[in-house]
């Protein structure tokens, strides 16, 4: 398995930065790694990368950034095939509880926090490269379980649930918590910002967080208030890269 270079780097309390991918391609995630990103996040909530995560987490590995795969189920199956391919942390959506957050450390980290799947056979553990007793020691060192907030019901119980031993971040994710907090549609959102801003003040010192942001005013906002993961998309850059293209080449057409 691969150092994670995003946990040692949030265990040092220096900031990471890394995109969502929610294409299958590889290429987007290697050219992600040569831009400079710490991290990608392989989306399989909202993306179409599930049947190909293997290639995904490979390419990542390959380009120097840590593969982190979001994850829209707390299922144990879907749980473990990431971390058996060599992810080197899971994103977890809609945490609530930390009843929530002890069962995902159960299934996701090995003994004495948890009672995940042992295989020491797998890509991740470099295909019986390690003894059952090494592997369980380097798994639990390497990946990262990384719960994301994203309803008022999780802010509430944010103190709690990173408090969670076994838990390595709290993401609170801002577009299905705007949906919680019934904002979508009102372009106001000083009232999720403020709640957003007074829930990381109360768990900074406890455990990393992490969420998005989309600009530098953005990213220098969040870093102020003790953030030490931004998380931003690949996405939006091509599509707007892509439509500036082409308004200024038809401009020259015409």
């Amino acid at each position: 398995m691969h150092p994670n270079r995003m946990k040692r780097k949030l265990l040092d309390q220096q900031p990471v930065i890394g995109p969502n991918v929610q294409l299958d391609s590889p290429w987007l995630v290697e050219l992600i790694g040569q831009a400079g990103f710490d991290f990608v996040m392989l989306d399989a909530e909202h993306g179409i990368v599930a049947p190909n995560l293997p290639n995904l987490i490979m390419a990542a590995d390959a380009a120097g950034i840590t593969p982190i795969v979001r994850v829209p189920t707390h299922e144990r199956g879907f749980l473990l095939t990431p971390l058996e391919a060599g992810a080197g942390g899971l994103q977890v959506t809609m945490v609530n509880t930390a009843e929530q957050a002890r069962a995902l450390v159960y299934e996701t980290k090995y003994t004495p926090l948890g009672q995940r799947g042992i295989s020491n056979v797998t890509r991740a553990a470099n295909y019986g490269a390690y003894t059952i007793d090494e592997w369980v020691k380097i798994a639990n060192q390497e990946t990262m379980l990384i719960v994301q907030i994203e309803t008022v019901e999780g802010l509430r119980n944010a103190p709690d649930i990173a408090r969670v031993p076994g838990v390595d971040m709290v993401f609170i994710g801002p577009g299905d918590l705007a949906q919680s907090m019934n904002l979508i549609g009102k372009p106001d959102r000083t009232e999720m910002i403020s709640a957003m801003k007074q829930v990381i003040r109360q768990i900074r010192d406890i455990i990393p967080v992490g969420t998005t942001a989309f600009s530098t005013e953005e990213a220098r906002m969040w870093k102020d208030e003790g953030v030490l993961s931004i998380l931003t998309s690949s996405m939006l850059p091509i599509r707007k890269t892509f439509d500036t293209l082409y308004r200024q080449l038809k401009g020259g057409i015409e």
